[in-house]
């Protein structure tokens, strides 16, 4: 078995015989070690972090304490930014776990861990048992999926369903008779679980990919449209869980809100605030996948000679690269842009990635192959030396086992250079993992301590909490940090035009609010402290601090 080589690969290929499938449950069982312990280790070790994941836990939070499934409410407001998946997960865990950060997120580590394994599966059941190894490998140690593994939001959630409706879809068109109807019922089933956990894009975006990858393919005559009937009618049946009765509900509203507001409006305006350049995704897309981000070299110069009429490797790849362009292009017309928009691509350059990692496996030689061994043993040397850089400059030095974990992570590295010397490719691909995996432990051991009051403002939410009187709320924080809004258990003012949490841009939004309660605890920096304490309408009590942040009780005067 031979590969087609870019034009510019002229060594000669050799090719090792594929493992066999005994191996396959070795190879499984270190994969899911590796991504649990990637995505798992030290998952509650930080307070939520920014405007996101405080809102998301708290509405989760609000809903386990309710029982109310199905009206979504952040501080007593009703709230429809986004659907309800990611809450009814974490509710759950918040059942089995408590309610603290490690239940809040450990519903996306889930799904992160899913991803990976379906990866696995889906390759395997296409008889590419190396390049399932590589793929779900490259996945479960790339940059940004790591990262959105460990927080409490829903693209992760996103992801894991996209990734099981595409390749679902995949399969359905590689069989015939039941198989193939329970691929497509299991692909539509999937785009339900993406639309409940992100809205329209769970479907849309789906059938763009399996249409024009059907279209690239010349294979739209082979869709059954029975099957597809019958997959829609489960479709409806899963995302109906929840859109049907939230519509019933709360009728216009909520398709006012959820629909046109933040689906259309977030798509076609700034009104939310995140503006990127067009080619702001492209490079998010390259970054979120180091170590192995050079490897996309040689993908690249291959593209051009992919056959996916004849070849099913080839096939699997054209999906991935129609998988990577699609939203990619979408979601660069956006005028809103947030990198994990971008992440259920993941998966799809962990394909291109992994099967030339695979090839390089195999003893392929390739001019550009051999371009990106080098330069990511380069990348990881470069990550080792700079982690031991920003340690001493964010912690100072470290003293006994610290200096073993703080090394650790170069040492590594250095194996694996010395792997690759010696031609042990195996070893070098495991080593480039292991890089990974060190610096997650080295991170969390060492790295966090020192964060935890410096990302958060869990301290100084927790105190504040502690200080509110009876019926009393904090009502006034820094724009992008509301940590306050889960810590405080949800005694948070609402802004009364929106609903949504209430944060005073200026101090007159302030003395409106105390129109209608007695007193409020903002929270705030110290810029605003001196123009507090020189208007006359308010009389200010220092409750708490926390670096540059101020929890202070906030009353008009009498």
């Amino acid at each position: 078995m031979t590969y087609p080589s870019a034009p510019d690969d002229k060594a000669k290929i050799i090719v090792e015989p594929q493992p066999a499938a005994k191996e396959r449950p070795y190879a499984l069982a270190a994969i899911l070690a590796a991504s649990t312990f990637a995505f798992v280790f030290g998952l509650g070790g930080l307070g939520l972090l920014g405007p996101d994941e405080p809102r998301y836990a708290e509405v989760a939070r609000e809903m386990f304490v309710s029982g109310d499934y199905i009206s979504t409410r952040l501080c007593g407001c009703l709230w429809f930014e986004k659907p309800v998946l990611l809450y009814w997960l974490s509710a759950i865990s918040y059942r089995f776990f408590g309610v603290n950060e490690l239940a809040a997120r450990l519903p996306t580590a889930v799904a992160a861990i899913a991803t990976v394994a379906l990866l696995f599966f889906a390759l395997r059941r296409l008889a590419l048992p190396r390049v399932a190894v590589c793929g779900s490998l490259v996945l479960a140690t790339s940059g940004i999926f790591i990262a959105y593994a460990r927080v409490a939001a829903p693209d992760m959630i996103l992801t894991a369903s996209m990734t099981a409706a595409l390749l679902a879809g995949f399969l359905a068109t590689k069989t015939r008779g039941r198989a193939r109807l329970i691929y497509t019922v299991l692909a539509f089933s999937f785009m339900g679980l993406g639309v409940l956990a992100k809205g329209l894009v769970g479907i849309v975006l789906v059938l763009a990919i399996l249409g024009l990858f059907l279209l690239l393919t010349r294979q739209v005559t082979s869709l059954r449209w029975r099957d597809c009937l019958i997959g829609f009618v489960a479709f409806v049946a899963v995302a109906g869980t929840w859109y049907i009765p939230v519509i019933e509900r709360h009728g216009w509203a909520f398709i006012e809100e959820f629909f046109i507001r933040h689906h259309f409006q977030r798509f076609t305006s700034n009104e939310f605030g995140h503006p990127q350049p067009v080619y702001f995704f492209l490079i998010v897309a390259i970054a979120g996948t180091a170590p192995w981000t050079f490897f996309l070299i040689p993908g690249v110069r291959r593209l051009r000679s992919l056959r996916p009429r004849l070849e099913e490797r080839d096939s699997l790849l054209a999906l991935a690269w129609i998988w990577v362009a699609v939203p990619l292009i979408f979601f660069s017309l956006s005028e809103s842009k947030l990198p994990g928009y971008i992440l259920p691509i993941s998966p799809a350059l962990a394909v291109i990635l992994g099967v030339e990692v695979e090839r390089f496996w195999s003893g392929d030689r390739a001019r550009t192959l051999r371009i990106a061994i080098w330069a990511t043993a380069f990348v990881l040397v470069g990550i080792s030396v700079g982690f031991m850089i920003y340690l001493h400059r964010e912690a100072g030095s470290v003293s006994g086992v610290g200096v073993l974990l703080e090394g650790l992570p170069l040492a590594l590295a250095l194996v694996s250079v010395v792997a690759l010397v010696m031609n042990k490719r195996a070893t070098f691909i495991t080593g480039t993992a292991a890089v990974i995996l060190s610096l997650i432990l080295a991170s969390v051991v060492l790295v966090f301590p020192v964060l935890r009051d410096e990302v958060t403002l869990k301290t100084l939410s927790l105190e504040a909490a502690a200080a509110l009187r009876p019926g009393e709320k904090i009502g006034f924080y820094l724009k992008k940090e509301f940590a306050p809004v889960f810590y405080a258990e949800g005694r948070v003012l609402c802004e009364p035009r929106r609903g949504g949490t209430f944060y005073a841009l200026h101090q007159n939004m302030l003395s409106d609010a105390l129109e209608t309660e007695p007193s409020l605890i903002i929270i705030t920096d110290s810029r605003w402290l001196e123009g507090l304490k020189g208007d006359p309408r308010f009389t200010i009590e220092p409750i708490a601090s926390q670096g540059d942040s101020l929890a202070l009780r906030v009353e008009l005067k009498k």
